[in-house]
């Protein structure tokens, strides 16, 4: 029997950058599928030319895992979506996937646009990687993912029990007995095989004070991730004691953060690192990880923090809080409101004894979120829907 060819459709690859955990979580799926039984294909609809795209595209091609796509944007997003519908579409003509996966909303629109009108009609497949898609066009997100989505797609993978719940609640999807792939998002589980101890202080990373507390914070520079709400949460914890805040990552709001950064005189304690292909090795040198994320499907960085054995701090959203448990193996706070942010980070700082016992539950329960079980979850909906022909009917005939 031949290799199921199976697609990885994602935004992009410059991880840390433009991309996200979504991203992330696909491309350690098509590195981590049993190379004997599947081929996998990545396909980024966007190309950006850094450098981290670049080491990723590298890595893949390594790993004998091709990436397409890769296209410069035009700054006009409904041309963009064309452009890359027109790729998509000569792509399938060529490669002849036998399974497509998407993993971002314009992806999962292109992807069910051509499972009902490409000739091949091939298979489609998207993981839904949070409860609060479409944040900017919820009509259109509701008309296709109320109405268009449970009636083309093979199958709908959630990566937290938030959105599996999310995923269910549809009426369409109630009333045709959908039913869904749980696949948790995961962390490589090589992490765990770090001692929970952290490094000496000889070892710092380029960037990092040397003076601590440091607290830390990683993810793009998007509002989801509520950057803006650390930073005022910072004054208030610089009157109780005098911290340090890391901020890795970039993204579109890199300069408003850094103006707001000295409109708060707190410019001289906090450090921009931009992307660093280095976090993991920083991780361990903060006091505490901070996750001040609006929404969130299931926060990589959380895990990972957990899985270091550094104490995390984080909002109390769909995602973190099947991770983080309060007073267990973290603290939660409220969405949007720094005052309790800066109180939260200030009793981890206080209580280290309590905060070391919270972060020794965290790493034992983060052992059982990564990439290594994800990977066969995925692999196994790739099976139900390629030889075993899961799904509507109808979708069975046109294959």
């Amino acid at each position: 029997m031949s290799r199921i060819r199976v697609v990885q459709l994602v935004a992009g690859i410059a991880i840390g950058e433009q991309s996200g955990g979504a991203e992330q979580i696909a491309l350690h799926v098509a590195r981590l599928l049993d190379g004997h039984e599947f081929e996998s294909i990545v396909f980024a609809m966007r190309g950006y030319g850094s450098s981290v795209e670049k080491r990723w595209q590298v890595r893949l091609a390594e790993e004998g895992i091709p990436v397409h796509g890769l296209l410069p944007g035009t700054g006009a997003p409904l041309w963009d979506m064309r452009r890359a519908l027109d790729a998509l579409w000569t792509f399938v003509n060529e490669y002849q996937p036998d399974l497509i996966n998407s993993h971002s909303e314009r992806g999962d629109a292109l992807n069910a646009f051509l499972r009902v009108l490409h000739p091949r009609h091939p298979r489609a497949v998207r993981t839904m990687h949070t409860d609060q898609q479409w944040q900017t066009r919820p009509n259109t997100g509701m008309l296709l993912t109320q109405a268009v989505f449970p009636c083309v797609f093979d199958a709908e993978i959630a990566v937290s029990q938030s959105v599996h719940s999310a995923l269910a609640a549809r009426p369409l999807a109630q009333f045709i007995h959908r039913s869904y792939a749980l696949c948790y998002e995961g962390i490589d589980g090589g992490l765990f095989d770090i001692p929970p101890t952290s490094q000496e202080e000889a070892s710092l990373p380029p960037g990092l004070p040397k003076e601590h507390p440091r607290i830390g914070i990683v993810g793009r520079l998007a509002w989801q991730k509520g950057h803006t709400f650390l930073l005022q949460a910072m004054p208030l914890i610089q009157q109780v004691s005098p911290v340090h805040l890391i901020v890795i990552g970039s993204g579109e709001l890199e300069q408003e953060l850094q103006r707001e950064c000295t409109d708060l005189g707190i410019e001289s304690c906090v450090h921009f690192l931009g992307s660093r292909d280095d976090v993991q090795s920083i991780i361990p040198h903060l006091d505490v990880l901070v996750s001040a994320s609006l929404w969130e499907g299931l926060p990589a960085v959380i895990l990972e923090a957990m899985a270091l054995s550094v104490p995390v701090v984080a909002t109390d959203v769909s995602g973190s809080r099947e991770v983080v448990q309060a007073g267990r193996t973290g603290r939660l706070v409220p969405v949007a409101q720094p005052s309790a942010l800066a109180q939260a980070i200030l009793e981890t700082l206080a209580d280290p004894i309590d905060a070391k016992r919270m972060a020794k539950n965290a790493r034992s329960v983060a052992a059982c979120f990564t990439v290594q079980n994800a990977a066969p979850c995925y692999a196994q909906v790739y099976r139900e829907v390629v030889i075993y022909r899961a799904g509507p009917s109808w979708r069975s005939r046109s294959a």
